[in-house]
């Protein structure tokens, strides 16, 4: 009886042990499958996050870069500012200049016409049309509302220049003149602004221009030749030397 139960015990645990070492190995390969999916898991947690990790550190560089770059254009911009101000500062400084000029050049320039036109009046009496067209020309301008100021005062400098080089100038013009009640073809030399002389045709006598009386005055016969020679010097036609003119007396 004993040995017909050991038997069947026997046999039981050697059907028994397959069974369980089946078990063990399905356990071992699924704890196995599953460590693996794991690590799979936990790897691609890690690559996920180390992708994250270099694209946050790649923009917080990109933001690092752009908050400089911002930086140095806002200093730059400030600079800017600043200079700009300085320009508008100046510009508003010459529009005050400017505008104070205005108001002092405009009447300033009605009085150096006014001086010019009386200085003419007062002038040796050569190239009377043309400096009194000047004249009439000058206070038109002014009278402009239209014309520039700057334009204007070019204008009254031309004038001035023109009047300046009068007295650094000599001509011969051939003119008609009345002496002593008696018309005459004279040809008239002027020295500057200093005088003016005039000889007839003939060269048999000749005279000069009275500041203080306004009117012409025939001069000593001795002054004839020397008008003439200073006539050919304003042409050219002689040397220049030292003469002896009569100028008469200052206004």
């Amino acid at each position: 009886m004993l040995k017909y139960i050991w038997l069947s015990t026997l046999i039981f645990f050697s059907t028994s042990v397959p069974a369980l070492a089946v078990q063990s190995a399905t356990a071992v390969h699924t704890g196995a499958v599953q460590g693996i999916a794991s690590e799979a898991t936990a790897q691609k947690e890690f690559q996920r996050w180390t992708d994250q990790r270099e694209e946050l550190s790649s923009e917080i560089r990109d933001m690092k870069m752009t908050n400089s770059w911002l930086e140095f254009q806002n200093a730059k911009y400030q600079r800017y500012l600043e200079k700009q101000k300085a320009v508008i500062a100046e510009l508003e400084r010459r529009k005050v200049e400017a505008l104070r000029i205005q108001m002092e050049l405009e009447p300033f320039l009605e009085i150096i016409v006014d001086k010019l036109s009386a200085q003419i009046a007062a002038d040796l009496p050569f190239l009377e049309e043309e400096r009194t067209l000047r004249m009439t020309f000058l206070r038109d301008s002014l009278d402009d509302y239209h014309l520039e100021l700057s334009e204007k005062l070019r204008r009254v400098l031309e004038a001035l220049q023109i009047e300046t080089e009068y007295g650094r100038t000599i001509e011969t013009v051939s003119s008609e003149l009345d002496i002593q009640g008696v018309s005459m073809q004279v040809s008239i030399f002027r020295l500057g602004r200093t005088a003016l002389f005039y000889q007839t045709e003939d060269a048999s006598s000749a005279g000069f221009w009275d500041r203080k009386n306004q009117k012409w005055q025939p001069a000593a016969q001795e002054f004839t030749r020397d008008i003439r020679r200073a006539k050919d010097m304003a042409s050219r036609k002689r040397a220049v030397e030292l003469l002896s003119l009569p100028i008469g007396e200052a206004q």
